[in-house]
């Protein structure tokens, strides 16, 4: 730092100077804090207000629109305000979200129930849970996922895709959608078989691609999945059964579902469950429909390289048939 000596009048004009300087700077800085403080206070003051309006149930809104936020808030929980006086906020405090009336709906329609099987022992039919997500995502990719023989080395690449495809959906199910219901089967703890049911003009995640074609306004059963080791238990039939139960109670008259041409353990199950190939859907197969159906025994469908088709499959239902 360069400093200057300074004598006589020059010395005390400076130091006038200097003094007159600090003395603004002073003012200056005494009237900030002062503004500052004067913020402050009313800040303080209005959150007091509002905090003493909220303890008295009073508001400064007018009467119309008091009138409004009071009929509002009785369609749902009434919203509670925080209040943070040293910050100056005011925020709503979280209130739990309400469940839709289609949520509530299907969760009145499946009833947990506890049904005997085949060989001894008992298997729970209820709601898929957020709980058991993955086991029923391991066990759709080990019963449904196939891979062409030109995408053999990508193999594992391609199962982590559609398996997180799966889980995703799944969670979705179970967590907040409204156009479907997830079924679950258990012995004991152990997930040993699920079921999809598609609501009318639900989302079917591809099935309505499918041929024959479905009635979008009509429930649409698919995935019915049970583990091999669980198989010949009666436990197909029970899941087939909990979802004729709960569309029936959901005032459904039908049901529909597909099955691939060369599945026959499902045309066996499903054809146990009373499903029949509607006739006037039979009467309007093309040509290339049947002859896919000539081709389930062909070796290259068995290897994914031949479509075989798909069996359009339907249902009457009522309360009386499936009774629990």
């Amino acid at each position: 730092m360069v400093t200057t000596a300074a004598t006589g009048s020059g010395a005390r004009a400076v130091t006038a100077r200097a003094g007159m300087g600090t003395a603004v700077r002073r003012r200056r800085g005494g009237r900030a804090m002062d503004k500052a403080r004067a913020r402050g206070r009313g800040r303080g003051d209005a959150m007091r207000a509002r905090a003493s309006e909220e303890e008295d149930g009073t508001s400064m809104e007018s009467a119309s629109e008091t009138k409004a936020w009071k009929h509002s808030s009785t369609d749902g929980p009434t919203p509670a305000l925080m209040v943070d006086l040293g910050a100056g906020k005011v925020s709503f405090a979280p209130t739990k979200r309400r469940r839709s009336a289609a949520v509530e709906a299907k969760d009145q329609a499946v009833k947990k129930a506890m049904m005997p099987m085949k060989n001894g022992g008992n298997v729970v039919i209820g709601l898929l849970e957020e709980q058991d997500v993955d086991d029923a995502t391991n066990l759709i990719m080990d019963l449904f996922f196939k891979v062409r023989p030109q995408d053999i080395l990508a193999k594992n690449r391609l199962r982590a895709e559609q398996a997180s495809r799966v889980r995703m959906g799944l969670v979705d199910g179970v967590k907040k959608s409204d156009d479907r219901i997830l079924l679950s089967a258990k012995v004991g703890t152990v997930l040993v078989g699920i079921a999809e049911i598609s609501l009318p003009n639900g989302d079917r995640f591809g099935a309505e691609k499918l041929t024959p074609r479905t009635p979008k306004d009509k429930a649409y059963l698919s995935d019915v999945a049970v583990s091999p080791t669980q198989r010949g238990r009666g436990i197909g039939k029970e899941l087939v059964n909990a979802a004729e139960r709960a569309m029936a109670n959901m005032g459904e008259t039908i049901m529909y579902t597909h099955t691939k041409v060369d599945n026959e353990g499902a045309q066996i199950l499903f054809e146990k469950c009373g499903y029949e190939e509607p006739p006037e859907v039979k009467a309007k197969l093309t040509q290339a429909q049947i002859a896919q159906r000539s081709s389930k025994n062909n070796p290259f469908a068995k290897l994914g390289l031949v479509e075989v088709g798909h069996i359009l499959l339907a249902k009457s239902i009522t309360t009386s048939d499936s009774p629990l």
